[in-house]
């Protein structure tokens, strides 16, 4: 059987303060909104999602980094990096080209490597 992935739920104690991490400081915008919960997704149809379930404890998401492909990475760094962002892993290269890894206030991976946005 073939799959493709659709989207991916992160979930989180406190969706305001989250919210508010992916929308001012990462710049992600969305596409569906209701009460503790919204998408965004992307023109190619995969995304993401944030939930809100106030029973979680942090650091969550160990083990895993859900990467984003960005335009212009160095600047995208460079903007996260003055916003104060925590930086998991700096900038480097990999096979498939250079990226950084941040960490989201509930300590969820985020990767990011350039390619088109």
């Amino acid at each position: 059987m073939k799959s493709n992935l659709s989207f991916v739920t992160l979930h989180t104690a406190d969706y305001d303060r989250a919210r508010a991490f992916f929308v001012d400081i990462l710049g992600f915008e969305p596409t569906e909104e209701r009460p503790g919960a919204n998408a965004f997704v992307s023109t190619s149809g995969a995304g993401l999602a944030l939930r809100e379930n106030k029973a979680l404890k942090t650091p969550l998401g160990q083990g895993v980094t859900v990467f984003f492909t960005v335009p212009d990475l160095q600047a995208y760094h460079d903007q996260l990096t003055a916003a104060g962002v925590e930086l998991i892993e700096s900038m480097h290269e990999m096979p498939f080209g250079s990226t950084f890894t941040v960490a989201t206030p509930d300590g969820q991976w985020l990767g990011f490597w350039q390619g088109e946005g």
